[in-house]
C-alpha cells in the first residue's frame, strides 16, 4: 500500500530531508511558480514579504531538490515565457511537450530530464497531463515528489497510479486540501 507524505517547508531556505527520511522518489513531477511576480504573489499570500526570492535561484533551488530526492525522471510543467530559463539551468530536456488547456491561453511547456513517456510532443488539449505522463513512462513509478504541490494534482495522479507521493507545499490552506486527496502523513512544517 502506498505511503503519502507531505511537510510544509519553503524549499528555499529547507533542503526537505525529513521529508524522505533517507528514501528517494523515483520521479519529480511539478508545476511550480513561474516567475518573478507568481513568487511574489505566493509568498506574499502566505504572509513572508519580506522574503523576496529570485526567480532563477528559485529554479536552481527545484533541480537540487531533483538531483538530492529522485533517482530517475523530472517533468517541470513551465509557461512559454520562462522556458529558456528552465533549459539554462536544468540543461537540454531530452522531452518537450506542448500542452493547451483552453484556446484562449498561451500553451504551458512540459520539460522532461531521464526516461520520457511514450508520447506525441505535439498539442494536446485539456488531457490530464501528470497522470498520462506517469503512466505512459516505460518503467513504472513507485513514488512521485512534487516539491510545490498546491492544490493537489500531483497527489491525485498518484492515487490513481495506486504508487506513493512525496509532497511538499508552502501554503498551509493548499496543503490541507491536499492532504483530503490522499491519506497524506504531515512530517514537519517551518
Amino acid at each position: 500500500m502506498p505511503q503519502h507524505r507531505i511537510t510544509l517547508h519553503d524549499i528555499m531556505t529547507n533542503n526537505l530531508d525529513d521529508l524522505f527520511e533517507g528514501a528517494k522518489a523515483d520521479v519529480l513531477y511539478s508545476d511550480p511558480p513561474w516567475g518573478e511576480g507568481n513568487l511574489k504573489y505566493w509568498r506574499t499570500f502566505n504572509g513572508q514579504k519580506g522574503h523576496p526570492v529570485n526567480w532563477l535561484e528559485f529554479v536552481k533551488r527545484v533541480k537540487f531538490l531533483w538531483q538530492r530526492h529522485v533517482t530517475g525522471a523530472c517533468f517541470v510543467e513551465t509557461g512559454v515565457k520562462f522556458e529558456q530559463d528552465v533549459i539554462a539551468i536544468f540543461g537540454q530536456p531530452q522531452g518537450r511537450y506542448v500542452i493547451r488547456y483552453s484556446s484562449q491561453n498561451l500553451p504551458n511547456i512540459l520539460l522532461g530530464w531521464g526516461e520520457q513517456p511514450r508520447l506525441d510532443p505535439s498539442d494536446k488539449k485539456g488531457f490530464d497531463v501528470p497522470f498520462t505522463v506517469l503512466s505512459s513512462l516505460p518503467t513504472k513509478p513507485r513514488s512521485v515528489f512534487d516539491c510545490c504541490v498546491g492544490l493537489g494534482t500531483t497527489a491525485k495522479v498518484a492515487k490513481k497510479l495506486g504508487i506513493s507521493c512525496f509532497a511538499n507545499e508552502l501554503n498551509p490552506k493548499r496543503a490541507e486540501r491536499t492532504m483530503k486527496i490522499l491519506d497524506f502523513s504531515l512530517v514537519a512544517k517551518d
